[in-house]
């Protein structure tokens, strides 16, 4: 009886040794390919940064390359979306904390009314940055971005930093980063 058992163990033990290796060899795999896509995606948001001209909703217009501030926040962010509304709290002390070190320039996807939802939203959660408005998602379009809210931030041009859900940007690590950018 035990030696028809040693086949079915030994078929038992090869079988999860070869699943094993093709979870981690798929593990693997997915995660350079996620590493191939975001340096493709910041080799696109380098490229916008050095061609990108925008017009806010306070009527200034902004030439991202041409910006002196070191660092340049891109918040992508819309009247409808609460996460979108809930980081804001902490953007706002962010931007009031590196005042003239770092940018932040709002771009809000709301489809109609954009100006009066930037206007509403400017006043209630008593933003000190200013928006652009982008009803028809072009520079959504430009920038890859399919949800909200998502954070580009960049020093001297370059992507440092990307982030696709909430934030809360006045996290001790986050801050830390932003100073060590700065010093350099």
């Amino acid at each position: 009886m035990k030696k028809k058992l040693i086949p079915i163990l030994l078929f038992i033990m090869a079988f999860t040794g070869f699943l094993s290796t093709q979870i981690l060899w798929d593990t693997f795999n997915s995660n350079a390919e996620l590493v191939d896509e975001d340096k493709q995606k910041h080799s696109v948001y380098e490229t916008n940064f050095q061609t990108l001209k925008l017009t806010t909703s306070k009527n200034t217009t902004i030439e991202l390359k041409k910006d002196p501030t070191p660092i340049i926040l891109l918040n992508f962010w819309a009247s409808w979306c609460i996460p979108c509304l809930k980081e804001f709290s902490s953007l706002v002390q962010f931007q009031e904390k590196y005042k003239g070190k770092v940018k932040v320039i709002g771009i809000n996807g709301d489809d109609a009314d954009a100006a009066e939802h930037i206007r509403k939203t400017e006043a209630k959660y008593h933003l000190n940055f200013e928006s652009v408005e982008d009803p028809r998602s072009h520079i959504s379009e430009m920038f890859l971005i399919r949800t909200y809210p998502v954070s580009i931030i960049y020093h001297k041009g370059k992507v440092i930093y990307v982030n696709k859900k909430l934030h809360n940007f006045m996290d001790k690590d986050f801050l830390d980063m932003i100073d060590k950018q700065l010093a350099m």
